[in-house]
């Protein structure tokens, strides 16, 4: 799982808005590193996570990411 920026964490909080995570799993398989535009047929799990609010930006982005990271792992994927 590549790093979360910051951006749309900050701009939630400031409007005060909450912020959804969602999972993907199985991507990796229709579209695998180096591949990227070539897709291929498959199956993806979409686990849309409950909404997250706060007024610290970072503090988002940890929550959304710790949500993702543990819904990844209960599936087998990597977290890095």
């Amino acid at each position: 799982m590549a790093a979360f920026k910051k951006g749309a964490f900050s701009i939630a909080s400031r409007g005060k808005v909450p912020v959804v995570p969602i999972s993907l799993i199985g991507t990796g398989k229709l579209m695998p590193n180096g591949l990227e535009d070539t897709l291929r047929p498959g199956r993806v799990k979409i686990v849309i996570h409950p909404q997250i609010r706060g007024e610290d930006p970072d503090e988002l982005c940890d929550q959304a990411r710790n949500a993702i990271a543990q819904t990844l792992l209960q599936y087998g994927m990597p977290v890095a």
